[in-house]
């Protein structure tokens, strides 16, 4: 018997309990898990740890080295000093979605059953294997309610729970990353978000995926994966200056060994920023055009990626936006001195798993 929206909805959002969950971000890249502390406007980061994967451990959403991520999971809470087992996990993937529906008014069952025909409309992977999800986000201008839905398939969420089941982790709740992104973007710019809510442009640029959100009217309005990323830059590198997997992530983030980048690094950089740039583009165009009813103002970038040399300049080019870097630390604290690197690069990799672990209060 298919379980209900209810009990779906109990499934991938969870049931929040005294104590809460600590974030837990499993990239293609790297595993970063936070613990916060505090209420809105007055987060603050207490532990943060990575851990940076092997070439190819996971592919979209299959984990190809299972037992890698689990000792990266119990490798980066000991980096953190993480205690708790009971997390908030993030999904991401051509397996997830979201979608934002004008429902009309009702009782409390009668928007489930609207909500659960629509969403059978738009789960491309199939409602019935599907965990759905969804939040009523305010009143519509035209009448009825905004709501914002969100699915992942259940061989998804298990596969993911099972991995973490082996790091002696519960996935207390089960998010999606561009929620989470969405949530941090608003805890960083509350004070501005009746501004920003008439149309700002998330791009999160990760390793394996470019991640994009137009956010309008006090949520996300679009949401899209694209399978761009850092990585195809490090691939680059290794194909053509005949290098290891690790020489090339260490030559695209390091330079050589006077910290400076070689100019043929530089070119690859430029050509796949360029590309890059051009693909995402072609997937915003609808809303940077002048003549789209729901075009956008503003432009933030977040991510390991956006950290590449020119990619902001040439962002800002392509959209004929000022584009800003999230600056997650303008509002939440953190101990400096408990920061490995930069706070600027902390900020681009972090954001996901402190919007995960916010959950916890919300």
């Amino acid at each position: 018997m298919a379980a209900s929206l209810k009990e779906q909805i109990d499934e991938l959002l969870g049931k929040l309990s005294p104590g809460g969950v600590f974030g837990i971000d499993i990239g293609a890249h790297s595993i970063k898990v936070c613990e916060i502390s505090g209420n809105p406007k007055k987060f603050k980061v207490d532990k943060f740890g990575a851990f940076v994967l092997s070439e190819a451990a996971i592919i979209e959403d299959e984990f190809q080295k299972p037992s890698e991520i689990v000792e990266g999971l119990q490798e980066a809470m000991k980096r953190a000093g993480i205690k708790s087992k009971t997390g908030c996990l993030g999904l991401y993937g051509p397996n997830t979605m979201t979608k934002r529906l004008n429902v009309p008014e009702g009782t409390k069952e009668e928007i489930e059953d609207h909500i659960m025909w629509e969403a059978e409309q738009y789960i491309t992977f199939g409602a019935d294997e599907s965990q759905i999800s969804f939040h009523i986000i305010g009143e519509n201008e035209g009448g009825g309610k905004d709501a914002l839905v969100a699915a992942a398939r259940t061989d998804v969420v298990e596969r993911f729970s099972a991995i973490l089941a082996d790091a002696k982790i519960t996935p207390k709740i089960v998010d999606l990353n561009v929620l989470a992104l969405s949530n941090i973007f608003e805890e960083v710019y509350a004070d501005d978000l009746d501004e920003y809510s008439e149309g700002s442009l998330i791009l999160d640029l990760g390793a394996q995926s470019t991640k994009v959100i137009v956010y309008k009217r006090g949520g996300p309005i679009f949401t899209k994966e694209l399978p761009i990323g850092g990585g195809l830059v490090t691939e680059e590198i290794q194909r053509q200056m005949g290098v290891s997997y690790e020489e090339a992530e260490d030559l695209k983030t390091n330079g050589d060994e006077n910290g400076n980048l070689p100019q043929e690094i530089l070119n690859i950089i430029n050509t796949q920023i360029d590309q890059q740039v051009a693909e995402i583009r072609k997937n915003i165009n609808f809303y940077i055009s002048q003549g789209s009813a729901e075009k956008v103002n503003f432009c933030f970038v977040t991510g390991g990626n956006s950290l590449l040399p020119g990619m902001i300049e040439k962002l800002s080019a392509a959209t004929s936006l000022e584009v800003k870097r999230i600056d997650v630390f303008s509002k939440i604290k953190i101990d400096e001195r408990k920061a490995e690197k930069s706070l600027d690069h902390l900020s681009a990799i972090s954001a996901i798993a402190i919007g995960l672990a916010m959950r916890k209060v919300n």
